[in-house]
């Protein structure tokens, strides 16, 4: 478009006109592009604006959504966790207490609405927040029921769209994967906890899941995998500063779990 003007070029008032005017005409000759690349450029950016707002948008009538059936769940769930408490604890002087209600036993009388109402959630907003949580609620009332299938297929719905990279896709991860080898499924546990290992920002969750991979190695007869987290679960407890440090107490637990590894692979 232009080229660098010399010591003398600058001096000489003509050769900067000169100069300028063929900037000036190149911009003329190319304005088009420029205009158009300036369209482009705006375009993307509100549209990318948009897409933000409507998802932002979708997110929020998602959770709006839930959260009515959330607190129908937990003043529920309240109430029959009081009526246990009621049942141990002796009567209070001469006035008697209203009767409280306890669970049934029958998850659909107990909570037939609000697993209907995470169920939709899960169905209409598939890729939310809002679905996470509701099926990490609905998992847990089926796991409290016995009902480890539904359990399972209720978080693997969510999973496969969990990153593990915030808090909520941690926990739904985590809880996939503790369902998971509950069911005897250790490889799938092992993985799905994986997920979560990879993650800086589940630092804090990172031992807890290096002790519960290591029992799964141990079932899976795969000793050395085993071994090798015991002794970083215990090697990070030695270090509170580090992120990775688990609860108090997995340390030691490392430790005894790491013994009683070596006695067995001694013995066999």
């Amino acid at each position: 478009m232009s080229k660098k003007l010399s010591k003398d070029e600058v001096r000489n008032p003509d050769q900067v006109l000169k100069t300028l005017n063929r900037g000036f005409q190149w911009s003329q000759n190319h304005s088009r592009a420029v205009i158009f690349g300036l369209i482009a450029f705006f375009a993307i950016g509100v549209g990318w604006s948009l897409m933000s707002n409507m998802s932002e948008r979708k997110e929020s009538q998602a959770q709006e959504s839930y959260f009515s059936f959330e607190k129908s769940y937990l003043d529920k769930k309240r109430g029959f966790d009081e009526a246990e408490r009621s049942a141990l604890r002796p009567p209070m002087g001469k006035e008697k207490e209203a009767p409280k209600v306890k669970a049934s036993g029958d998850l659909e009388k107990d909570y037939g609405p609000e697993v209907a109402g995470f169920k939709s959630v899960i169905e209409k907003h598939p890729d939310s927040k809002a679905a996470q949580m509701a099926a990490l609620n609905l998992s847990e009332i089926y796991v409290n029921y016995k009902k480890i299938d539904e359990a399972t297929q209720s978080l693997e719905k969510v999973a496969t769209k969990s990153s593990g990279k915030d808090l909520i896709s941690a926990i739904v991860l985590t809880q996939y994967g503790n369902i998971l080898s509950d069911k005897d499924d250790c490889k799938g546990a092992v993985e799905q906890w994986g997920k979560v290992l990879g993650q800086s920002q589940a630092a804090f969750m990172h031992d807890t899941l290096r002790l519960k991979s290591a029992f799964c190695y141990e079932k899976m007869n795969d000793l050395t995998k085993a071994e090798e987290l015991y002794k970083k679960v215990s090697q990070n407890s030695q270090d509170p500063k580090n992120p990775e440090a688990g609860e108090t107490g997995l340390g030691k637990d490392a430790e005894k779990y790491l013994r009683l590894l070596k006695l067995k692979k001694n013995a066999g």
